[in-house]
């Protein structure tokens, strides 16, 4: 039988069936089948408002089902990405929100996961009372991408003799430090920041000093002036030679990885 087959066989019987089986909760706690069943969601788009109806449904589960779904930070992205890239999930998940107010614990674990910030300004979850939760998700996402990103640089310089890949004017990713570094050096690394921009990069003329930048919540470049923790939504996260110059405050710098 082919695997998407099986999956499907899955995914229908663990989300349409419940109560022939396990309750959700308890079906979740098995690690394997939590795997398979997350894999099947992202595989399959005609699943995804029962996932959102198990996820935000009846009040005694929803924690436990959220937090053992969520816990797969992996899985969980690439779920919840899946959800909101059109307007369909987005418009499943909002609906919900209106309906039912305990909803706002699920979008609030979303936007702990970063991968909110295309749908909604930082306006927008502000009002909802989610301002926080939707900025620190965002941050968090983008300063372990910039770290990740840095990491590659600096393992190339090392063999380069100090020498990072130069790009003289600020330039997103693709325009300049994916061409130059080595096939696949920087394969699966996000080119854009938790909010839909790009993440630019700029080195001295001899490629010993570069910077990676994030223009952050308003999309504005703010000048690389400031130095250490920032207290505004808007600042820009620096990270330049092996290490954060200028982030979040709300975010210690040591807890990223």
């Amino acid at each position: 039988m082919p695997r998407r087959l099986v999956l499907s066989i899955l995914i229908a019987v663990a989300l349409l069936l419940p109560s022939c089986i396990k309750k959700p909760a308890e079906l979740l706690a098995d690690a394997a089948k939590r795997k398979e069943i997350i894999e099947a969601v992202v595989s399959n788009p005609t699943s995804r408002s029962e996932v959102i109806d198990r996820l935000v449904g009846p009040p005694p589960d929803r924690a436990v089902v959220i937090e053992r779904i969520l816990k797969d930070d992996g899985a969980a992205g690439a779920l919840v990405q899946k959800i909101l890239e059109n307007d369909h999930g987005r418009a499943l998940v909002a609906s919900k929100v209106a309906t039912d107010t305990g909803a706002k614990t699920f979008i609030r674990m979303l936007m702990l996961t970063g991968v909110m910030g295309e749908s909604m300004t930082q306006k927008q979850a502000s009002a909802m009372g989610l301002g926080e939760p939707f900025a620190w998700g965002n941050d968090r996402r983008t300063m372990e991408d910039l770290k990740r990103i840095g990491v590659r640089i600096d393992a190339y310089a090392k063999q380069q003799e100090g020498h990072c890949p130069i790009c003289s004017d600020f330039s997103d990713l693709r325009t300049c430090l994916i061409k130059k570094m080595p096939a696949g050096a920087l394969e699966a690394m996000r080119a854009i920041d938790a909010w839909g921009h790009p993440i630019l990069y700029h080195t001295d003329p001899e490629g010993r000093q570069y910077v990676l930048v994030s223009y952050a919540t308003d999309g504005l470049y703010d000048g690389l002036g400031k130095i250490g923790p920032t207290e505004s939504y808007d600042c820009d996260i620096v990270f330049s030679n092996g290490d954060f110059v200028q982030w979040p405050g709300w975010i210690r710098k040591t807890d990223i990885h």
